[in-house]
């Protein structure tokens, strides 16, 4: 069985070591381009959560200042993208919770002394979810903590990249991602430390996944454990559709997306498959009259908004909802094969609120964690 994603990003640094892969800086996720701002005082979207630091950082020595304004910038994005409101102190240092015994969810390793600290709470496997551009922000140098981490027999480094703030992302790397952490935890054991750059979305995301997926637990279940031991904000949606797309197969379909002309210099569409933080161009057909874009999408609902000439807009000629709790009326494009079939009720019956998966279910999703190649990630 072959994983969903045939891409390249995922790097071991194993108990004998290999080297990592290097990704091109361009594609920060850190500078985003965000859909107007949630409404922070909204009570129902505030979430704080401040990060409890349980190590000192080498930063705390010099630059504190800049460490502070990198955080809050961080935390800016990330409540902009995340669509709630989310602090993390970088300066602070690593910091992490144990979800169970054997599972912990972090912020980022800062320091090749931050292996020791580690290995000392039993850690076998720390897993890495960050881009080079997460780790270049903050001036985290990961070379010399893989290298450091090769020094010992007893722990192995892995990296398994998934991108900042992008839910879709997480949703199409997650099986790669989990059949690695999966073979990981079996081949080495002990405690896995699993973490992103605060800590706060795609590692308890992953976490949650594993929870869910291998270990038994209801996916409210997980969560409710989740967020009783930890602060965080995993995307649910993501997990239940990357759940789907492994039982029933990935399906795609092609959308095509309509804008009546009206003198506009340039139209651009953000949200969709690519997240609020990226946009892609419409082309105008003078023949028409209208901007279009077509879009090849996996089953699910895309949300997203057009950008005319620089002002965000939905367009009421196509499907929308809102305005939602954050103030912003959306369009949304669903992608739907077939509901009455056999896969159709599955995606259904897992797209519910607390899914719960079948024996059988659960037998295929480690059949497929099994044979994912880790060559193949």
């Amino acid at each position: 069985m072959n994983c969903l994603q045939n891409l390249p990003r995922c790097s071991v640094s194993p108990l004998l070591g290999f080297g990592c892969i290097q990704r091109d800086p361009s594609s920060s996720s850190l500078k985003m381009l965000v859909s107007p701002p949630i409404k922070a005082n909204d009570p129902k979207s505030r979430l704080f959560l401040q990060a409890v630091s349980e190590s000192k950082s080498s930063s705390e020595m010099s630059g504190v200042s800049k460490e502070e304004e990198k955080s809050d910038e961080y935390s800016q994005d990330m409540t902009q993208a995340m669509g709630a409101v989310l602090t993390y102190r970088h300066e602070l240092g690593m910091n992490y919770n144990f979800i169970r015994p054997d599972l912990i969810v972090g912020s980022c390793l800062q320091t090749p002394e931050d292996v020791d600290k580690l290995r000392k709470i039993g850690v076998k496997t720390i897993f890495c979810l960050q881009q080079d551009p997460d780790l270049e922000y903050f001036g985290v140098d990961i070379r010399s903590i893989q290298a450091y981490a090769k020094k010992y027999s007893d722990i192995q480094h892995i990296r398994c990249e998934i991108r900042d703030f992008d839910a879709f992302d997480l949703r199409m790397r997650l099986p790669a991602v989990v059949s690695t952490l999966y073979k990981a935890v079996k081949r080495n054991g002990g405690v896995t430390y699993v973490h992103c750059t605060a800590g706060m979305g795609r590692a308890p995301a992953v976490a949650l996944t594993y929870m869910f997926w291998v270990q038994g637990y209801k996916l409210m279940e997980a969560h409710k454990l989740l967020m009783s031991k930890r602060s965080c904000f995993p995307k649910l949606d993501a997990i239940r559709n990357a759940t789907i797309d492994i039982l029933t197969g990935l399906k795609k379909k092609t959308v095509t997306l309509k804008l009546k002309d009206k003198g506009f210099s340039s139209v651009e569409i953000s949200g969709l498959d690519i997240g609020w933080g990226q946009r892609i161009p419409l082309t105008l057909d003078k023949g028409t009259g209208f901007w279009t874009l077509k879009r090849e999408l996996p089953e699910g609902q895309f949300e997203y908004k057009y950008i005319i000439d620089g002002e965000w807009r939905h367009n009421e000629a196509e499907p929308f909802i809102g305005p939602n709790k954050d103030g912003h009326t959306n369009n949304y494009a669903k992608v739907v094969d077939d509901p009455t079939s056999v896969d159709g009720a599955t995606r259904e019956r897992l797209s519910s609120e607390d899914p719960e998966l079948l024996d059988e279910e659960r037998s295929k999703l480690i059949q497929f964690l099994e044979t994912c190649s880790e060559a193949e990630i």
